[in-house]
């Protein structure tokens, strides 16, 4: 199994965001995000994007989705690794993202802390970043 991560377009995407819609994810594109797309031997599997509010010199993660014949193969975690290695090198202090109960424990995993929440399906999650 060949994993590539490349940068990509939410119009590229466009495939893989109509099947996260079938699984009843909203994704949206933010003005400004950056997206990533794993591709497993060629094949799109899944994708994650971010933006960046310089201002308040913070990034915010969304849209998470792999396939569902993709999962428990490392490729979310690829993707994640990617692009928290894309807004460490961006000049922001904390990162902020709305975890499902899925992805809860990988962003738990690399430090991010629960903070309160408005929703019942997220927990929002926070990370400060030392640069």
């Amino acid at each position: 199994m060949n994993i590539s991560i490349e940068t990509s377009t939410f119009k590229e995407l466009e495939p893989l965001i109509l099947l996260a819609g079938k699984d009843g994810m909203r994704v949206h594109d933010v003005p400004g995000s950056v997206w990533f797309c794993a591709k497993v031997d060629g094949e799109m599997a899944g994708f994650v994007s971010c933006y960046i509010r310089e201002k308040q010199g913070k990034a915010v993660f969304k849209s998470d989705y792999v396939r569902g014949e993709y999962r428990r193969r490392g490729i979310y975690r690829k993707l994640f690794e990617t692009r928290l290695d894309y807004v460490k090198n961006v000049n922001v202090r904390k990162i902020k993202a709305s975890c499902t109960k899925m992805s809860l424990e990988c962003f738990l995993s690399y430090g991010f802390k629960k903070i309160e929440s408005r929703s019942r399906k997220y927990t929002d999650v926070l990370m400060y970043v030392d640069h």
